[in-house]
């Protein structure tokens, strides 16, 4: 099944039809892209646009149209009132969604008039954010009930067929008006990058109702698809990330076979590194991409004169480990792998011999506020000892406080590497 994708080209790589294409192919349908401006923009600001003849965004259409089974039409950027005519004249008849473009996240008009947008509404599913629905309804919304009431007058005075009001500049929650009743999709805030979410969440809407979705379940379905490329957005594009669930699963698979090889590895070293092994056991953990850490469950422990780990390499296994790795990987997103040990003042000196960078953090510094609180102190001891370091540590120390072990952390960009340099520095 094919999903048409009318929009327009964001040179930044982060909206339009880069993000349209990638998010109907993720969800496994055929898109066909269909451009009408092409934007001037990187992921700070829009520069400009210059919009294609009507004539040959019409015959981009025609082209396609009848050679292919179109099960839906996803409408962006359109740029023209010419374009806004010549693609509703030529998509007459096929499931619309027309995600409304008039101005870029930062305040860029990216079409000549609002009215060029409300020629393309009547009989289209309308996906309006919050800035939107006020310009085609002419209401102002502060609530949910505002939302409501916007999306009926758009619906009703428009012509749209339906009308979803997303509420991330508001309250989270989005509102569906469709045959005469309002449906709400309650979401959360999600840290990552917001740019191209309109044309992810229309892309991915238009998708779900060319699988034969009924319109709720299609929203739904597009709601959560778009949180998740927020979650794992772009940092390069600052831009949200339509291929999340194929790459987080690569990452997790690449991860765990990495971390599993390295745990072999130092489990060769058994009897060399028993004695480093804590009385609470050793953890070895390590970060994909998007952040998830993978670690051992139950630990590796002492097993005789050599070493075991408890159990398998498994997401989310170290929550001590996940803290200092996701901590240290703020200030260096390069370091991917962390190992802790038994405290060595034999293990910290050949470390430094080595040439390793080497801080520490003392337990009996750390602020009150940080003691009280449930889980700051692993978070405030890694940024104490990047700051003493003033650079890269490779490894990391405490000395232990009443009722807490000493222990080093010993940090990589890899798991390979994290071994290697238990190697060096004990051998």
């Amino acid at each position: 099944m094919a999903v048409l994708i009318i929009a327009g080209l964001d040179t930044g790589g982060g909206a339009g039809l880069n993000a349209d294409i990638e998010t109907v192919s993720a969800l496994g349908e055929h898109p066909l892209p269909v451009l009408t401006t092409v934007t001037y923009q990187n992921p700070s600001e829009v520069k400009g646009y210059h919009t294609l003849p009507p004539e040959v965004v019409r015959e981009q259409i025609r082209a396609v149209k009848g050679h292919l089974e179109i099960r839906a039409v996803k409408i962006g950027m359109v740029g023209s009132g010419e374009i806004a005519e010549a693609v509703t004249q030529e998509t007459e008849g096929l499931t619309r969604v027309l995600d409304p473009v008039m101005e870029s996240s930062t305040g860029a008009k990216l079409v000549d008039s609002v009215e060029s947008v409300k020629a393309l509404i009547p009989g289209s599913i309308v996906t309006p954010n919050v800035p939107e629905a006020e310009a085609l309804s002419g209401l102002k919304i502060s609530s949910v009930d505002d939302m409501k009431k916007a999306s009926k007058t758009i619906a009703k005075e428009l012509g749209a067929e339906a009308v979803i009001v997303k509420g991330g500049h508001l309250s989270y929650t989005d509102v569906l008006y469709w045959k005469g009743k309002f449906y709400k999709f309650p979401g959360e805030r999600v840290e990552g990058f917001t740019h191209g979410t309109g044309c992810a969440f229309s892309s991915a809407l238009a998708t779900f109702l060319a699988k034969g979705l009924e319109l709720p379940e299609a929203v739904k379905g597009a709601k959560r698809f778009v949180e998740g490329s927020i979650r794992f957005s772009k940092v390069e594009a600052r831009a949200v990330n339509p291929l999340w669930e194929l790459e987080r699963d690569a990452y997790r698979w690449r991860a765990k076979e990495e971390l599993e090889k390295a745990v072999e590895g130092l489990v060769e070293l058994g009897e060399r590194i028993n004695p480093l092994i804590p009385e609470v056991g050793t953890n070895f953990a390590l970060a994909t991409t998007f952040n998830e850490v993978f670690a051992v469950k139950g630990r590796i422990v002492r097993y005789g004169n050599t070493i075991k780990p408890v159990g398998p390499v498994e997401l989310g296994a170290s929550d001590h480990l996940k803290r200092a790795l996701l901590k240290m990987r703020e200030f260096y997103p390069e370091v991917r792998a962390v190992l802790n040990l038994r405290y060595s003042e034999e293990l910290v000196e050949k470390a430094k011999r080595l040439g390793l960078v080497v801080s520490f953090y003392d337990r009996g510094e750390e602020p009150e506020e940080v003691k009280r609180a449930e889980k700051g102190t692993i978070e405030w001891g890694i940024e104490s000892a990047v700051k003493r370091a003033g650079k890269r540590p490779d490894l990391i120390y405490h000395l232990g406080d009443w009722g807490k072990e000493p222990m080093v952390l010993i940090f990589g960009r890899n798991a390979r590497e994290v071994v290697k340099r238990v190697m060096l520095c004990w051998d």
